[in-house]
């Protein structure tokens, strides 16, 4: 498999001086939440060229979106450039597919933007294509697994799952009614739209006292990726990949829940334990 291969040309780029507003219609639009963001730099009079400026993701936002100073104003008027990652980690078009596994993994990097000899964006490497290293890996989901989950119950708010995401450094949970049986689960992405959403349509003077109102059973997705433990890393990349989610719930011989796994858990595997695989597309 060739670098070429993974490079995706269809990952929303914005200037970093765009609105926020714009920026996540274009996620709803490519259902891509990673943001390849540019800036204008003047090479002489009359002559600028496009340059990398940062990232933005889901997460980005959430970790911004609710905070005191951002409820006072409307998405159409906050710039990119206020949420965005600043000074992000590239690859090149001739680093090595091995690059992008050492820099996804240690960084927890979800998207590399991808530059030519000249320094233009030609396009971003998402962790997702990476998945597909995977596909032969027939190591017991059990053994990978995290097997010590935060969940989310239907009547969680916002707010609580925003913290615990940011907190604990995830972007996927199984979610569970009131009787603890698993109904769905509930993503980064999820979180930011709810917000987005919010911002946008309540008036400033209520969205103090009205956030709080904001649950997960209001945006959570249903139906999610579910494997037994005795499933492999192979099985569980097709059902990640099939229902395009952040992970997938692991639960038991009686259907509990007994872990969760993500892309960034299956590539650590791989990248740790099964470097073979990724030497047999090098």
């Amino acid at each position: 498999m060739k670098l070429s291969s993974l490079i995706r040309e269809d990952i929303p780029i914005v200037d970093k001086n765009d609105s926020l507003y714009h920026a996540f219609k274009l996620v709803e639009k490519t259902g891509i939440d990673k943001i390849i963001v540019t800036e204008n730099r003047v090479l002489e009079p009359g002559k600028e060229v496009k340059e990398l400026a940062g990232i933005l993701t889901s997460r980005d936002i959430v970790q911004k979106i609710a905070t005191q100073r951002m409820r006072q104003t409307t998405p159409g008027k906050l710039h990119v450039s206020s949420f965005m990652s600043i000074n992000p980690a590239f690859i090149t078009v001739n680093s090595s597919i091995h690059d992008v596994f050492k820099l996804m993994v240690d960084k927890g990097y979800g998207v590399l933007p991808v530059l030519d000899e000249e320094g233009s964006i030609v396009g971003g490497i998402l962790r997702d294509s990476l998945l597909r290293v995977a596909e032969k890996d027939d190591t017991e989901i059990r053994h990978i697994m995290d097997t010590n989950p935060l969940i989310a119950r239907t009547t969680d708010r916002i707010l609580k799952i925003r913290q615990d995401m940011l907190n604990n450094d995830i972007s996927f949970m199984p979610v569970v009614d009131e009787n603890d049986e698993l109904v769905g689960y509930i993503t980064v992405y999820e979180v930011a739209y709810s917000l987005m959403r919010f911002q946008d349509i309540v008036p400033a003077k209520y969205r103090k006292e009205r956030i709080s109102h904001l649950i997960v059973e209001d945006v959570m997705r249903f139906r999610p990726p579910k494997l037994r433990i005795m499933n492999t890393v192979s099985e569980a990349v097709i059902s990640i990949m099939k229902k395009n989610s952040r992970g997938a719930v692991i639960v038991d011989e009686i259907g509990r829940i007994a872990g969760v796994v993500t892309p960034h858990i299956i590539l650590k595997h791989i990248y740790t334990n099964k470097k073979e695989l990724i030497e047999e597309l090098s």
